[in-house]
């Protein structure tokens, strides 16, 4: 009995590696085992002939999708009314005169301005469109009108009428392409890169213009290069028909320069900027009139400071002028804001363009004028501000008109409201 278990015991040992590694020939009888207590180890699966096929390829990885760059679009909104009384007025609807530019209206509830923005990026093209209605609008037009030509071919129908003459305005339309991540070229029409306000009466510290800004352009039409030379300073070049035009009235051209230092998250930033050419003589472009206008703002904690330095030439008249200004948040919800400024003003540089008489008249000699503002802003909801401002004007000469007498001030009071995304 005990040969018998030894001999079964030993014919599954030999039979199991020959079942577990599926081998179909028939294995040979087994040899005679000597008496064991334990079981002998099986043998090694045999080595896989050299000439076995390899293993199947795996499946190829799908190609990456193409994705395209990315689009970024952007857009803007503003609503601007404003009511003014004018405590120089006689009557009561008599506007400011001159210095004043957008807010002209006495006694009235005026639209100032209605804007809408729209801008597309992609990565080497972008472009960018405002427009704009009311006040603003038409008086931006009449200033185009008058420095654009009239149509030669049709001389009953002025071209610079059909296109300036409403209060419908294009303010910027341009198109920009950026051969390389430094450099991007404008080419269409832009506002201008002078002083430190611009048209839109929300973005600014105070309500009112400064007297700096009547004596600068608003708006350019041409070609503009921008260089970013690092994150903290970039460089502009343009060439441009001139001042508010387009069509352009003359045959020269403007050379516009600019550059701005800027560092990130310093609350810093200065700029320089300068145009230079022919303006004020239809045909042959006449005098050069040269600008060069200097701007300096500081965020310091809640307050801002800044000061906008300005001169002009045009021929033999010129001007000089200063603002300095300030801005105060108590709270996100309350603001105070002042400017102090000063322009000398020599041969009607400056004061050219102010009808002090009725009928109007232009004042062509020395003067020197003045002015302070005190601004409130009250923000009564998300988008939506409140700002009421004083402002007194003031010159050594009479430039400024009561019921068609001239005198050296003017007084005004108003209230604005503006909504804006």
């Amino acid at each position: 009995m005990r040969n018998l278990i030894v001999s079964v015991f030993a014919f599954a040992v030999a039979v199991t590696p020959l079942a577990v590694f599926g081998q179909t020939e028939t294995a040979p009888a087994p040899a005679a085992v000597p008496e064991q207590t334990t079981p002998a180890p099986a043998a090694p699966a045999p080595a896989a002939p050299a000439s076995a096929a390899p293993a199947s390829a795996a499946p190829a990885a799908p190609a990456a999708p193409i994705v395209a760059p990315p689009i970024a679009f952007t857009w803007e909104a503003l609503v601007d009314t404003y009511y003014m009384y004018n405590f120089t007025g006689d009557p009561s609807t008599q506007g400011p005169g001159a210095p004043r530019q957008f807010d002209v209206a006495a006694n009235s509830f005026s639209l100032n301005y209605a804007k809408l923005g729209v801008g597309v990026d992609t990565e080497y093209v972008a472009f960018r469109m405002d427009l704009g209605a009311g006040h603003t609008a038409a008086i931006i037009n009449g200033a185009s009108a008058g420095a654009s030509p009239s149509d030669p071919n049709n001389p009953a129908s002025a071209l610079s009428k059909s296109q300036y003459g409403n209060d419908f305005l294009v303010q910027q339309a341009f198109a920009t392409i950026k051969p390389t991540k430094w450099l991007s070229v404008d080419a269409g029409r832009f506002v201008t890169t002078a002083s430190a306000e611009v048209i839109e009466s929300n973005k600014n510290w105070l309500y009112s213009r400064s007297m700096l800004f009547y004596g600068v352009p608003l708006l350019h039409t041409g070609l503009r290069a921008n260089v970013t030379v690092n994150p903290s300073f970039k460089l502009q070049a343009s060439l441009v028909n001139g001042w508010n035009n387009d069509p352009d009235n003359n045959i020269g051209k403007t050379f516009g320069a600019n550059a701005t230092f800027a560092p990130p998250d310093s609350g810093l930033n200065v700029s320089l900027t300068t145009y230079i050419g022919k303006e004020t003589t239809p045909g042959s472009g006449g005098d050069t009139r040269i600008l060069i206008d200097g701007v300096v703002t500081k965020d310091i904690a809640q307050a801002s400071v800044g000061l906008n330095v300005d001169y002009l030439k045009d021929g033999t008249p010129y001007w000089i002028g200063a603002a300095a200004m300030g801005k105060y948040a108590f709270t996100d919800l309350f603001n105070v804001a002042a400017r102090f400024e000063l322009v000398s003003s020599k041969s009607g540089g400056y004061t050219s363009a102010f009808p002090v008489t009725a009928p109007a008249t232009a004042y062509t000699g020395d003067a020197v004028l003045y002015e302070g503002t005190l601004m409130g802003g009250l923000t009564v909801a998300k988008h939506f501000e409140t700002r009421l401002e004083l402002r007194g004007d003031f010159s050594d000469q009479d430039l400024f008109n009561k019921g068609g007498v001239a005198r050296k001030n003017q007084f005004t009071g108003l209230v604005a409201f503006l909504a804006y995304f």
